[in-house]
C-alpha cells in the first residue's frame, strides 16, 4: 500500500496537482453530474480498491470528506467521530479528495476517511443517505457503496428531489423543506448507527 510518507513524496515531486480541473460532465436537463478520475491513478494510491467499485466511484463526485484518527473511532462513534469534516461544494473527484485526505495523515500511516458522494449539481444527498466510501490507511483496506446500493440511493435521492419540488409548487417554504431534510438527515444517521452498533453487539 502507498504509506503517508510516499504520498507526501510524490506530491511533492509533483506526482499529483491539487490545482489541476478534472473533467466534469453536467447533463443539461437533469442537472445529473459526472467528474472523472483516472482509474489507474485510483488503483495506484488505494491499490486495495477492488477494480470492479473503482470503475463505479472514478465518476462519482464527492462531495465530503469526514476524517477520523482511526478506525476504532468510526467503529466507535459513526460519522458524528470524525475530527474534521471537509465540505466539498461544488463537487470533487475522488482522487483529488483521496490526495487531499492522504497529505494530512501522519508520519505512522494511521488514519480513516469516509468519503460522500452525490449524483448532482445539487450537492450533497441530505435528506436521504449518499454513496460512501470508506478506506483506512493503516491498512489499505477499501469500503465502498457496490452498483446495487448506488443506484438504489440515487433513485431514493431522485424520488426525494420530486417531491421536493412538489412541496414547493404547494408552497412550502424553502426554509422549511431544509428543516424537513435535516431531520429526515439525523433519523437516517441514528438508523444506520443503530444497525453498527447491533451488528457489534
Amino acid at each position: 500500500r502507498a504509506s503517508a510518507a510516499t504520498v507526501r513524496q510524490h506530491c511533492a515531486e509533483g506526482g499529483f496537482d491539487l490545482d489541476r480541473k478534472p473533467n466534469r460532465n453536467v447533463d443539461a436537463r437533469t442537472g445529473a453530474l459526472e467528474i472523472f478520475a483516472s482509474s489507474d491513478a485510483l488503483m495506484q494510491w488505494v491499490p486495495k480498491f477492488d477494480r470492479g467499485l473503482v470503475a463505479l466511484w472514478c465518476r462519482l463526485p464527492i462531495f465530503k470528506a469526514r476524517l477520523f484518527r482511526n478506525r476504532e473511532a468510526y467503529n466507535q462513534g459513526g460519522l458524528d467521530r470524525c475530527y474534521v469534516e471537509q465540505a466539498f461544494p461544488e463537487g470533487e473527484d475522488l482522487l483529488t479528495a483521496i490526495v487531499w485526505w492522504r497529505k494530512r495523515v501522519g508520519r505512522d500511516s494511521v488514519g480513516f476517511a469516509v468519503f460522500e458522494a452525490g449524483f448532482d449539481t445539487s450537492g450533497l444527498p441530505l435528506a436521504t443517505e449518499p454513496p460512501r466510501c470508506l478506506i483506512d490507511a493503516e491498512t489499505g483496506e477499501v469500503e465502498a457503496d457496490g452498483e446495487d446500493a448506488i443506484e438504489r440511493k440515487r433513485e431514493l435521492h431522485r424520488k426525494r428531489r420530486a417531491m421536493g419540488a412538489r412541496w414547493a409548487d404547494k408552497g412550502v417554504s424553502a426554509e422549511l423543506q431544509q428543516r424537513i431534510e435535516r431531520s429526515e438527515a439525523l433519523g437516517a444517521e441514528r438508523r444506520r448507527r443503530g444497525e453498527v452498533y447491533a451488528l457489534r453487539g
